[in-house]
């Protein structure tokens, strides 16, 4: 079974307790991303990650390990989350098919505390048959460069660089489709 997981970012308090706004894994592009991938056979699930705003990574670590996971299997993470995937694979030392990051952060700035306090480490691609990094040439968050940087040059991922689609939210990108990331998960199965 062709597994995907994707996984939100973070975000502030005020966003969400905002009940009129969807949840972390309902907004953005997600929604659309986990339905072509149904539409198209695959096992793509969305988990939601508790306290969006305040992430710990024991909780996040927790719920993901109820997902099964094997060599078919593809992470993606949006902003926090990717930085979580790293750290999460990292750790596990779990051997998957892929591992898409957009628009990834490590947190260099220290703003979610320990949640992403770890080291790099060169093994994991030992573990990630692809890593992939989305990034725009318009990003607006502070230390998304620089996580990008790192990221890429320590595994050497594919990196694909959008022009305008900022940090790759319904606001900065105008919708909810992300065609790009759809066909790079498509093409990694063939």
């Amino acid at each position: 079974m062709k597994n995907i997981y994707v996984l939100h970012g973070c975000c502030g308090q005020e966003e969400f307790e905002d009940a009129a706004r969807p949840s972390g894994s309902n907004c953005h592009w997600l929604p659309w991303l986990q339905k072509q991938l149904l539409i198209k056979g695959y096992n793509c699930q969305t988990p939601e990650m508790p306290k969006a705003y305040a992430p710990s990574y024991t909780a996040w670590k927790r719920i993901m390990d109820t997902f099964p996971m094997d060599e078919g299997t593809t992470l993606v993470g949006h902003s926090c989350g990717g930085g979580f995937f790293v750290r999460y694979l990292t750790e596990k030392k779990q051997k998957i098919k892929n591992l898409v990051l957009v628009a990834p952060t490590l947190d260099p700035l220290q703003k979610f505390g320990n949640f992403l306090s770890f080291s790099l480490e060169k093994p994991l691609v030992n573990y990630v048959e692809d890593i992939h990094i989305f990034y725009a040439q318009n990003e607006p968050v502070k230390g998304i460069k620089e996580s990008v940087e790192l990221l890429h040059s320590t595994y050497k991922a594919h990196r694909h660089t959008l022009k305008n689609h900022g940090h790759f939210t319904l606001k900065h990108m105008g919708t909810d489709a992300f065609p790009e990331l759809l066909k790079v998960i498509e093409n990694s199965y063939r």
